[in-house]
């Protein structure tokens, strides 16, 4: 079976997005497609999307960007005939054509699907664990349900919003205006992906950016959801500056996310977690996703 390669077009997105909902049983892609296949990262790297064709159908694509491929999927009726193996190879040639020797699997900061391969995904891990493939870090995904759950509500919000107040704390929904200011601050203080992911949050509709200022007016706390997997309910970035934590002010600006992503989902993704404990105390866990993050060096040879 003859199997050409070739670039996506921007044109193509709508079959690339029906390829991937065909294709990827854990994770919803399709809905996110054009952010996954064509989006930014914080560095600006290229991004390449590359797709098998049998014919004129295409049957599997790679998606890569800077040394991270983001997504790599074929048709479950073309599997088994070498179209993966094609793709994955010619995904290694764009990493390395891109001046890198290792290639990680999903993990990109501030443009990720997931943050690695999903543990269910036994099939998948051990294919690419046949082509040197090794397993990294392991990272987990928290998910809250945000209706029917008695810790998050309008009513939870306003109370933790008026023990803020009274520490002399403002909190509000940022727009998009003041996305510059904030951005800087954020990248300064915590990352650079951070502060590239609530640029995105700030302009998802409404503003999916929710921040805590003190007296003087200084940015305290901030917590953002949609700014990475937009429409899909996914909480993060957040953070508190050091000097206002253990204040209530993370709890606040959580419960305010939570509300927004209730009005469109049952439940939201905790992505990439930290303090498990904290998810846990203020909202509850419903369930847990677990990844592997595989990678694999490369070489020019």
């Amino acid at each position: 079976m003859a199997i050409q390669l070739r670039s996506l077009e921007r044109s193509e997105l709508d079959v690339a997005a029906q390829l991937l909902a065909r294709s990827c049983e854990y994770d919803r892609v399709d809905a996110v497609a054009e952010e996954v296949l064509f989006g930014r990262a914080p560095s600006a790297l290229t991004t390449r999307v590359i797709v098998a064709c049998t014919g004129e159908t295409i049957c599997g694509l790679a998606a890569t960007s800077g040394r991270w491929l983001r997504v790599l999927a074929v048709t479950p009726d073309m599997r088994s005939r070498g179209i993966g193996t094609a793709l994955i190879a010619a995904a290694e040639a764009s990493v390395i054509a891109d001046g890198h020797d290792l290639i990680r699997i999903l993990d990109q900061p501030g443009n990720y699907l997931a943050p690695g391969v999903d543990t269910r995904n036994s099939d998948t891990i051990a294919w690419l664990t046949r082509r040197g493939y090794e397993s990294g870090a392991r990272n987990t995904n928290l998910l809250i349900d945000v209706r029917g759950n008695p810790k998050v509500s309008e009513e939870r919000l306003q109370q933790l919003k008026d023990k803020a107040l009274a520490r002399g704390y403002t909190l509000s929904r940022a727009q998009p205006e003041d996305a510059p200011a904030i951005s800087a601050t954020i990248g300064n203080v915590f990352s650079e992906p951070w502060a590239f992911e609530i640029e995105r949050a700030i302009r998802f509709e409404p503003s999916g950016l929710h921040v805590a200022h003190d007296a003087d007016g200084s940015l305290a706390a901030f917590a953002a959801h949609d700014g990475n997997n937009a429409g899909l309910g996914w909480f993060g970035p957040a953070g508190t500056m050091e000097q206002h934590r253990g204040k209530g002010l993370g709890a606040a600006l959580l419960m305010a996310c939570l509300v927004d992503v209730a009005r469109d989902h049952d439940q939201c993704t905790v992505a990439w977690i930290g303090p498990r404990e904290f998810y846990d105390r203020v909202a509850g866990i419903a369930s847990e996703r677990h990844f592997r993050v595989m990678r694999k060096p490369l070489s020019e040879s």
